[in-house]
């Protein structure tokens, strides 16, 4: 069981039930030093001297904390540790924070509405419509190779975050984030470049992903991936002026078994005796994660799928 503090919209039962198919258990905390940001579309707490959060803390199983996790948009916002103090005295909880700087600042340490969204619920029910129940919340990582003599990333869009700061051995940039259209529905992603003996990759991290692997295969092999309307690789070619080329490596980090029939739609739309062995064939050598690979897809499934992101990202750069 896991405890997390919350003060936006996760106070919301009418978001609990929707997400986790029920409500939580809470009770009344504090937060001291940091004050409500809500300045914004949806809140967030920030440092400050003399502030003081009234809030909640969730109990939460691990299953629950991963569907949160899309729903705050992870690594957009990240799972940290703060002290609060509730009715058991002050203890160590959970919170999600806004990795990047907020661009409108209006502090606060007690509000009664929960964002700024005037149609949250609407928001709500789109989310859980369109996110994916049907395999287990993966991790999907789209890296694709760049065309370095068609144009490079110039160094004023190259950023660093706590993502780039675990990839020691690349020179590894944040670029920002974009949203990643693949079917009726999209999600928001995040873009990293890196550089490696004169190669370059784009990587299109879905961490926590609400989207089908089947369907981001299918959409990502077909060139039919869209962000503003735009072919996903001519957009980042507009915009980042990097050419990338049309058909990425695919890794999919999956927080359960995923069966071998499951496997098969994954690796291919199609199926052959050749796919079929694929899907059943574990060639990790490891009892720690299993893993299954064909042509530009891998599917990997730990043992141990960490509840915090940034634990899983360090495990998978590991392999």
């Amino acid at each position: 069981m896991y405890k997390i503090f919350v003060y936006g919209t996760l106070k919301s039962e009418y978001l609990q039930n929707k997400l986790l198919g029920h409500t939580l258990e809470s009770y009344d905390a504090k937060l001291e030093g940091y004050s409500i940001n809500t300045g914004e579309k949806y809140f967030n707490v920030i440092q400050n001297d003399g502030g003081c959060v009234k809030g909640k803390v969730l109990l939460v199983s691990e299953k629950d904390i991963l569907y949160i996790d899309q729903w705050e948009s992870v690594p957009m916002y990240i799972k940290d540790k703060v002290r609060v103090h509730s009715k058991y005295g002050y203890e160590d909880v959970y919170i999600y924070i806004k990795k990047d700087k907020e661009d409108k600042i209006k502090l606060q340490d007690d509000v009664l509405n929960m964002s700024n969204n005037e149609n949250l619920e609407a928001t709500i029910d789109e989310f859980a419509g369109a996110r994916d129940t049907e395999f287990p919340v993966c991790d999907i990582y789209l890296n694709y190779h760049i065309d370095l003599s068609a144009g490079i990333l110039s160094d004023s869009k190259k950023s660093h975050d706590v993502i780039t700061e675990k990839v020691k051995d690349k020179e590894a940039s944040f670029i920002g984030y974009e949203d990643l259209h693949y079917e009726n529905g999209g999600q928001q992603v995040s873009l990293y470049y890196t550089e490696e003996n004169e190669k370059a990759t784009l990587t299109v991290m879905i961490p926590v992903s609400a989207c089908n692997p089947v369907r981001i295969c299918e959409k990502a092999f077909g060139g039919k991936l869209k962000t503003e309307g735009k072919d996903f690789a001519d957009y980042i070619y507009s915009k980042y002026n990097i050419k990338v080329l049309k058909k990425p490596k695919v890794i999919i980090y999956s927080s359960g078994e995923i069966d071998k029939s499951k496997r098969v739609e994954i690796l291919s739309a199609g199926e052959s005796n050749e796919i079929i062995e694929a899907a059943d064939t574990d060639i990790s050598r490891s009892e720690d994660v299993k893993v299954y690979a064909f042509n530009n897809v891998r599917i990997y499934i730990p043992k141990s799928f960490e509840p915090l992101y940034m634990d899983r990202l360090k495990s998978l750069l590991s392999l």
